[in-house]
């Protein structure tokens, strides 16, 4: 896939003016203090390459903002009207939220109100691509495998039979996801699920390895990274929130590690299938940049089915797409550095009319 080359007129594309990258990390979350910490967590662990500097802009569960060179370092909060009229110059956005409108409206408004590129997909591919329903749909009629599935809500009739999966339709990190394996389980599956969504998917269970698939694009193609596996176990045969995330006693998440290998164990036959619907499935949700992708392996057929999608690259050692940049040979930080870089050199409809107001 081509990503457009020509600068932006945009004030805040400073970068061919200035050898330094400027680069604004968006961190923090207005929804909830889970979904803030869980935000602050990434941030404080994001790589900073070599011709990159860093700006902060973190928003908090009340709403207010502060800006500064690190987390360490923040003014006093501000308004969101105060914050836009005290935004350093800066090429490009490096979006650290997790919550939905972190994923989807704040990324809109830097990017297509205030005209500052974004890295990552754009808001209206993640506004669908949250959605686990519609993600299904989309890959499904592209040519991706996916396990079969009915989207149920609470006046709804289940008609899915067990062995499933019970997961909140727009929920991340596993939250609210039940392995229902006897009728007796069905119940209170899905009053868990249906305390995170008004909507939930219910999906058949593959048995058999779960693998993670990445892709980046570079030079102007589509490269698809090492595979990533997870080793799962006979009494835990799939991923829960406490393989992700832990709680300490302060409230803070931390994430968890897992048993995993990368590159994964696999045949050059299952590279190929899981390359081909990596490839249709980042063209037909419209990603850009990167993305990453679940599978389940068929246990008895070997056929890849895909589970999710993610948009989300937290740009820290740990994250599973830094480990397969890695896997692949390349030095992170200079392929972090040239992401960010070819963002910054998108050309945005909206360029920034805003700025032109609240700056005079």
């Amino acid at each position: 896939m081509t990503t457009l080359q020509t600068v932006s007129t945009n004030k805040h594309n400073s970068s061919t003016a200035n050898s330094l990258l400027s680069a604004l990390h968006l961190v923090g979350s207005a929804v909830s203090d889970f979904y803030y910490k869980l935000s602050i967590a990434y941030a404080q662990e994001v790589i900073q390459p070599a011709g990159v500097k860093s700006h902060y802009a973190l928003v908090h569960p009340d709403g207010l903002w502060q800006l500064g060179s690190s987390l360490d370092d923040l003014t006093d909060k501000i308004l969101l009207s105060e914050m836009i009229t005290q935004l350093p110059q800066v090429d490009v956005i490096v979006p650290h939220m997790f919550c939905f409108p972190g994923m989807t409206s704040y990324r809109a408004f830097f990017e297509d109100i205030l005209g500052i590129p974004v890295v990552g997909a754009k808001s209206d591919c993640n506004a669908i691509s949250t959605n686990k329903s519609h993600t299904r749909n989309i890959v499904s009629s592209a040519g991706v495998k996916v396990a079969k599935g009915q989207q149920l809500r609470p006046d709804e009739t289940l008609i899915m039979q067990p062995p499933f999966i019970v997961k909140p339709n727009s929920e991340d990190n596993s939250m609210g996801l039940t392995l229902v394996r006897e009728k007796s389980e069905i119940e209170a599956a899905l009053q868990t699920g249906f305390k995170y969504d008004d909507t939930l998917v219910i999906e058949e269970f593959i048995p058999g390895r779960e693998l993670r698939v990445g892709v980046i694009e570079q030079e102007g193609k589509l490269h698809v990274l090492p595979v990533l596996e997870y080793f799962l176990t006979k009494d835990s045969p799939i991923r829960t929130l406490n393989h992700k995330l832990a709680t300490s006693a302060d409230g803070m998440v931390s994430r968890q590690q897992g048993n995993m290998a990368c590159p994964a164990n696999i045949t050059a036959e299952l590279a190929q299938k899981l390359a081909n619907a990596v490839t249709k499935a980042h063209q037909s949700l419209g990603y850009r940049d990167y993305s990453l992708y679940d599978f389940r392996i068929h246990s008895v057929t070997q056929e890849p089915y895909m589970l999710e999608s993610c948009s989300f690259w937290s740009f820290i050692e740990a994250s599973v797409l830094s480990r397969m940049v890695v896997a692949d040979g390349q030095k992170l930080e200079d392929t972090v550095s040239k992401l960010w870089s070819n963002a910054a050199k998108r050309t945005r409809i909206a360029c920034g009319s805003l700025f032109k107001y609240t700056n005079q």
